[in-house]
């Protein structure tokens, strides 16, 4: 954009940090920082000001990104660092640091597009397989202050492991979780109204059976 004195080359690269694990960002960007002129610093400065996220940015237009889609809720475009060629990260053009802040609109509209996505990457790439992946948490692997969802098309030998052993629990364990987790949602049950029961009068005997 005009108003942005950051480079092509300086933009890709700031993409690039921004995309790191946080302990990764923190070692790289103040190398990167050395390399900018006073403006180009002020102008990272202001930024950081109105709030400083790299995926806010590019929603916003002033980072650079291949998209491959947006409505007025969603943009989805192309990891930079994929784990796979086609990798697509989707996510809300609003601020979110995890997916509980969306609501249930927001999380379904999602969704819904991330699985136009992987039947798109189905059909054009020749995919054998789609992963649609969240990482809701730090703990849970999330390395950006902002809500991804990550469409990643698999292919035979692609060497991505997204694998996990599964872990013994005993029945006692598995009923206690499900005591504390069941009816705790808080989703209104669909009323399905059953359709009204017509009572046919009972005809006489003689309209029913006529003389002939």
């Amino acid at each position: 954009m005009s108003d942005n004195p950051l480079t092509e080359e300086q933009v890709k690269q700031l993409n690039e940090i921004a995309s790191l694990p946080q302990e990764q960002q923190q070692e790289k960007l103040p190398a990167f920082l050395k390399t900018l002129s006073p403006e180009q610093l002020e102008f990272l400065k202001k930024q950081q000001g109105q709030g400083g996220c790299p995926f806010c940015l590019i929603v916003e237009g002033k980072l650079q990104s291949k998209t491959i889609y947006q409505d007025d809720k969603v943009l989805a475009v192309l990891d930079i660092r994929p784990a796979t060629a086609g990798h697509v990260l989707v996510l809300p053009k609003k601020h979110c640091s995890v997916m509980g802040q969306m609501n249930d609109e927001e999380v379904a509209h999602i969704f819904m597009i991330a699985n136009k996505l992987a039947s798109l990457l189905f059909e054009t790439l020749q995919a054998e397989g789609t992963n649609i992946f969240v990482a809701n948490g730090q703990t849970a692997g999330q390395t950006v202050d902002h809500v991804l969802v990550h469409v990643i098309p698999r292919f035979k030998d692609d060497g991505l492991q997204l694998t996990w052993t599964g872990q013994e629990v005993e029945d006692a364990k598995l009923e206690d979780l499900k005591n504390k987790l069941s009816g705790k949602i808080g989703v209104k049950e669909q009323v399905v109204e059953e359709a009204p029961v017509i009572e046919e009068k009972e005809e006489k005997a003689e309209e029913r059976f006529p003389d002939f």
